[in-house]
């Protein structure tokens, strides 16, 4: 199932690009940092200290964050991904000083391959709900430590991914440690 996402993954490229194009050309996309999308960076992960990586998608998933990040920026380095403008925007006006901002890369090996180059993080902060299964089986690849944090499915995707049980928990078994919102 997962060698036909990722093939599935790769003929999509095009039209990825096209649609970053577009999205930039509505204003959904940053366009002095969309090619953070594909994995490039215009920063450096500092040298002094290790790195924990935070995926959260939305404003909503990343205040969330308030804690891990006031308690972890001080010995930590915290990269802090997200896939909307607004919720960059958030992320540096509350916490640029603590935490360095990239746009998440779209789930395509050679990208994610690319960020993960780039920042070596000692540990992943998933939260809530954004699945990208590239970048998840990446992780457990890399044999980067992994955590889900405040997991939640909503009922129309969970009976979705019944249909996908297996292929769900292939992807989930990437984390060492799931902590969910709810049963």
């Amino acid at each position: 199932m997962h060698r036909l996402y990722i093939i599935i993954s790769y003929l999509l490229i095009p039209l990825i690009i096209i649609n970053t194009y577009l999205r930039i050309l509505k204003k959904k996309e940053d366009k002095n940092r969309y090619k953070e999308r594909f994995g490039f960076s215009k920063l450096q992960k500092p040298k002094d200290k290790e790195l924990i990586w935070i995926h959260a998608s939305s404003v909503g998933e990343f205040k969330s964050c308030d804690f891990l990040i006031n308690n972890f920026n001080q010995k930590y380095c915290i990269l802090v991904t997200t896939t909307t403008i607004t919720a960059s925007e958030y992320a540096l006006k509350n916490y640029g000083d603590k935490i360095i901002h990239q746009y998440a890369p779209y789930d395509i090996i050679i990208w994610i391959n690319k960020f993960l180059d780039l920042w070596k993080p000692k540990l992943v902060i998933w939260i809530e709900s954004d699945l990208w299964p590239n970048t998840i089986v990446k992780l457990r690849e890399r044999k980067i430590e992994s955590i889900f944090l405040n997991a939640r499915i909503s009922p129309n995707s969970f009976s979705k991914w019944k249909y996908f049980s297996s292929y769900y928990r292939f992807i989930t078994k990437t984390f060492f440690a799931i902590y969910a919102q709810s049963k």
